[in-house]
């Protein structure tokens, strides 16, 4: 097996098993629907405790004093959906944020420990899962 193949396997088994955001991490809580703009969105540096969400034009969609709401925001924004279900008590938002960043964490792992296997002379770890996880629109901030 060759890189080029074990990407595609292991894209293929990751669609196969994969928990997606936010639905499989939060649980039947209290919720709101918030539009979204159908774009990528990135977090811009905070500005006096104040998290923006932007465009990669660098427009404004969202502000919020709570990090863990922004990073729910753009984990939620990843295909581009019209809306997004968030929980209306910040606790929830910080529980599912911080589960599904441990879930990521573990993909990580798990394809490292798994491309060592495969290529242990190979460097090119951190390059492989990267193009993994961005095959499969997945980002972790």
């Amino acid at each position: 097996m060759n890189e080029k193949e074990f990407i595609a396997v292991r894209i293929e088994q990751l669609k196969q098993s994969m928990r997606y955001f936010p639905i499989d991490f939060i649980t039947e809580v209290d919720t709101e629907l918030l539009e979204m703009p159908r774009c990528n969105l990135l977090m811009a540096p905070p500005l006096f405790d104040t998290f923006e969400l932007v465009d990669e034009k660098g427009n404004v969609h969202f502000h919020t004093d709570n990090v863990y709401k922004a990073k729910y925001i753009i984990y939620a924004n990843s295909k581009k959906p019209n809306t997004i279900v968030i929980p209306k008590n910040t606790d929830e938002i910080e529980l599912a944020v911080k589960q599904y960043e441990a879930y990521l964490d573990s993909l990580l792992r798990e394809i490292e420990r798994d491309y060592k296997k495969e290529f242990p002379e190979s460097k090119n770890h951190a390059a492989v899962t990267n193009r993994i996880f961005n095959s499969l629109n997945l980002i972790r901030l």
